[in-house]
């Protein structure tokens, strides 16, 4: 494989507290940060300009650039964006409890004589933005970009941060609370035709038509403000996998493991269904359910298997 392939087919893998990070940007927002992220790259991560870790960043966007981040006709929107992100607010909590609220740029000026825009990124975020920046591919940013929902580009980020695994989860409250959608479409179907159907949609039409290197398709568990969404990610080399591992063996230990479920959860056949649905859905989970469940077998019989067996599918792989 050459470098130039290489370097194309980098995973983008970006900061994991700046993609679920509480923030509310609009398309237009959005796009401006896209834009300073490839800047960041192209003068920071592949150029020669040098960082301080104790100094803000200094980012410098021509005019022309940034009327490509609207059109020619909208460039006024554009700016009015870079000023609406300086009173913008991006809030990060880890799961130790440590928690910071921090403006996305100090400030953003404009030089009639040189037509360059300078932007200051608080050195607070830096790391978190050149992280961003290293993991970006040019590809990735384009479709970004390109991505007309502002709920598109977000669920198209979380897609490339677990794109190595191919399914990720996330609780309702969770996703409103990152979305900043707490009082909106307080009714699920509301929330699911909003927001998820809307990104799911368009990042499924983008990938049949060649503009984006992932779709994604998901499935609701739970009630009220239980529910929970789980994501599979799909790529054109996934499909590929997805073929061989439904190839006859793993669809007869598929069949096998359906079939023993309905006699161990006699009284829950709604639960071997959902083992099923999540075979469909995650068949490299096949081989590991069927190892456990055949060791299993061995030691364990009636309600102590049926108890264990619920038990490592809940566990282990999430079957609720």
């Amino acid at each position: 494989m050459s470098q130039e392939k290489e370097k194309k087919e980098i995973i983008l893998a970006q900061s994991n507290a700046l993609t679920n990070s509480r923030y509310d940007f609009s398309k237009i927002e959005k796009n401006v940060i896209y834009h300073i992220i490839r800047k960041v790259r192209q003068d920071y991560v592949e150029g020669t300009m040098q960082r301080d870790l104790f100094e803000n960043l200094h980012v410098y966007i021509n005019a022309s650039e940034l009327s490509q981040i609207t059109d020619e006709k909208h460039t006024k929107e554009a700016r009015a964006a870079l000023r609406a992100l300086r009173h913008k607010d991006i809030e990060m909590e880890d799961e130790k409890g440590n928690w910071l609220n921090v403006g996305f740029i100090n400030y953003a000026q404009y030089s009639a004589k040189t037509k360059v825009y300078e932007v200051e990124v608080s050195k607070t975020i830096m790391p978190h933005l050149v992280e961003l920046a290293t993991c970006f591919t040019e590809y990735s940013l384009t479709v970004a970009i390109s991505l007309k929902s502002k709920y598109s580009q977000r669920f198209y980020e979380l897609a490339c941060q677990y794109r190595k695994r191919r399914t990720f989860f996330v609780e309702q409250q969770k996703l409103r609370q990152l979305l900043m959608l707490e009082g909106k479409y307080t009714q699920n179907q509301d929330f699911k035709r909003k927001v998820i159907d809307v990104a799911i949609k368009e990042l499924k039409e983008a990938y049949d038509a060649g503009q984006s290197d992932l779709y994604l398709e998901f499935r609701q568990e739970g009630k009220g403000k239980e529910v929970r969404y789980n994501f599979k990610i799909h790529t054109k080399e996934d499909e590929a996998l997805e073929q061989e591992l439904f190839s006859a063996d793993n669809h007869k230990k598929a069949m096998y493991i359906f079939e023993r479920s309905k006699q161990i959860f006699l009284k829950d056949p709604k639960l071997s269904m959902r083992v099923l649905e999540h075979m469909d859905f995650v068949p490299e989970d096949v081989q590991l359910i069927y190892e456990k469940l055949v060791k299993m077998e061995k030691d364990y019989k009636g309600q102590d298997l049926a108890k264990l067996f619920r038990w490592v599918l809940r566990e282990d792989f999430k079957v609720l």
